[in-house]
């Protein structure tokens, strides 16, 4: 005889494999992904010294909540890998492997591996090589920053924003027995994807108009990344839910 816990799982299962509703709590998937703004705007119209030195810097808000999400989700991320990597196949596995590793290295060179914090000094073959002289990959190469940002926003907008919100629209059924089921992020990943994309529209509606200056103007990659770590972190959290009903 079924139980009524099992006969629950059940029923939660059919619902999540049926739609693209949300499987996390309200008050993080749609509620947090706003407060950032919510607190760095006002701060930055009203006292610009206290936004560069408290919020901007490299020891600032944007930067150290950003790395924690990352680490938060490599946490997650790790742990799925850990306790349920039989309910996984070898495909998934290698993909929550790949999206933890990734997460790893935004918190590490977004700290510079830690310099920010225990402030050592730049190794000299490091230095030599490095734009900022700091201790990390982004300002060596394109090729460890702006390319890996570029698949990073698409990955968003398309797996966070166009197909969770198209399958919303079409209602269309994903069995957890499909890859796509797990691969594509859920409608938790909507708004902080939709933050992702949108904080950087104001610095490229200035290089599309030619505009040298706005009214307002921000850092608008710093924030960008905070949101692609809230992402990341969605994402595995979402991923983790459902492998745990």
């Amino acid at each position: 005889m079924v139980s009524d816990t099992e006969a629950t799982r059940d029923r939660v299962r059919a619902s999540l494999a049926g739609s693209q509703r949300a499987v996390l709590p309200g008050w993080l998937w749609l509620g947090f992904p706003p407060l950032l703004l919510m607190v760095i705007v006002p701060i930055r119209i009203v006292d610009p010294v206290t936004y560069s030195v408290w919020i901007d810097g490299e020891l600032g808000l944007i930067e150290l909540t950003t790395a924690f999400l990352a680490i938060i989700a490599a946490i997650i991320g790790g742990r799925l890998l850990y306790y349920h990597r039989k309910r996984h196949t070898f495909k998934l596995r290698l993909w929550i492997i790949l999206t933890t590793a990734g997460c790893v290295y935004f918190a590490g060179e977004e700290l510079s591996w830690g310099q920010h914090l225990f402030r050592w000094e730049t190794p000299a073959a490091i230095e030599r090589i490095n734009d900022q002289g700091e201790t990390n990959l982004h300002n060596v190469s394109s090729w460890f920053d702006q390319k890996p940002r570029l698949v990073l926003e698409i990955w968003v907008l398309i797996g966070g924003v166009i197909v969770p919100l198209f399958g919303a629209y079409r209602g269309s059924p994903l069995a957890p027995e499909q890859f796509r089921y797990w691969f594509w992020p859920t409608i938790d990943c909507v708004p902080a994807a939709l933050f992702a994309v949108a904080v950087r529209l104001p610095e490229r509606a200035k290089d599309l108009f030619g505009v040298n200056e706005l009214p307002f103007e921000l850092r608008y990659s710093e924030p960008q990344e905070y949101y692609f770590a809230l992402f990341l972190m969605l994402y595995l959290a979402s991923l983790s839910a459902r492998t745990e009903v």
